[in-house]
């Protein structure tokens, strides 16, 4: 079943901590005089181990490596749950692609969870976020996993996180991002209630399709017929979100929960999207999105699928015909 308790095993950070360093930059002279000349502001980022540059930066850029903006992590993950035993807190995840150009890393502390009912615990987490070829700020966020299955979401708005460049004007914001996030607690008892919210609310399993297409912004013409590669993405969609709403409803019901778990835990294990390293991260942006939309819509009397769906219904029945 979907909700099967899933293995889990603290991961070691430091597989994240390969080194990397900044290396000058030579170009051909112009005069002939000299055959290279170090070109004075702009230097390669650079993983030491394979030999491999990510990026061009310039002099202002300040190399903040896996390693470091872990340390920091930790300091936060001390003030936000107030402890100072780096022993209480595991890494919960790493993703990173074969290139290692960006990572996310999760940790948590091990005995802060909650249960929003009986048998069904969540725990949060600090995901942090850096990239080595510029295609990521160094960001950290609060998330919730859902234990069970191991399911995250990155839960609130801009108020509980914070990012900045690599950059030393951007070096000195990390107790603000602690002031973002405030009470951990009350983020706990806020993400139950919405999770009361969505567990009372009945969806009839034969929306699911759409719902996530709506909810992860999935768009499809008729037209896409003529794009195998399109069509072979959206086969293996179908048949995942098939399979999981199949196996959540069967054991939670047809109600708002399922939905969410089904959300969740495609954004968590992607399939049907070119790069899943890549994808996972701002797809459990968008199911933490989707539930504070859904809620409030489901807050108006005049509320209705047909409506709420729109479009994607359009798209859910491209999606089946393949």
């Amino acid at each position: 079943m979907a909700t099967a308790l899933r293995a889990w095993k603290a991961r070691d950070p430091a597989e994240a901590f390969f080194p990397v360093e900044m290396r000058p930059l030579f170009m051909p002279t112009a005069d002939g005089l000299e055959k290279y000349q170090q070109l004075k502001r702009h230097f390669a980022v650079v993983d030491v181990e394979r030999e491999n540059p990510f990026a061009v930066v310039t002099d202002d850029y300040e190399l903040v490596t896996n390693k470091a903006a872990y340390d920091m992590a930790t300091e936060v993950m001390k003030k936000v749950f107030h402890t100072t035993q780096i022993g209480d807190m595991e890494c919960l995840n790493i993703t990173m692609p074969k290139t290692r150009s960006f990572c996310h890393i999760d940790l948590i502390h091990k005995s802060t969870d909650f249960s929003p009912w009986e048998k069904d615990k969540w725990t949060a987490f600090l995901r942090i976020s850096n990239s080595y070829n510029r295609t990521r700020l160094l960001r950290f966020e609060l998330g919730f996993c859902r234990w069970i299955c191991l399911n995250g979401i990155i839960f609130g708005s801009k108020s509980i996180e914070f990012s900045y460049a690599h950059t030393r004007r951007g070096m000195d914001r990390v107790d603000r991002f602690v002031e973002n996030i405030g009470d951990i607690r009350k983020l706990e008892t806020t993400l139950t209630e919405k999770l009361h919210q969505l567990k009372r609310y009945h969806v009839p399993e034969k929306e699911m399709l759409p719902l996530l297409c709506r909810a992860f912004d999935i768009k499809a013409t008729k037209d896409v017929v003529e794009k195998q590669r399109r069509v072979d993405d959206l086969l293996a969609l179908r048949e995942q979100a098939k399979s999981l709403t199949e196996a959540y409803f069967k054991e939670m019901g047809p109600h708002g929960y399922a939905a969410l778990n089904v959300l969740t835990d495609y954004a968590s294990r992607p399939s049907g999207v070119i790069a899943p390293e890549a994808s996972m991260h701002g797809l459990q942006q968008k199911a933490g999105s989707w539930m504070d939309d859904f809620i409030s819509a489901i807050k108006n009397p005049d509320f209705s699928f047909d409506r709420y769906l729109a479009d994607y219904r359009q798209t859910a029945e491209v999606i089946e015909s393949l």
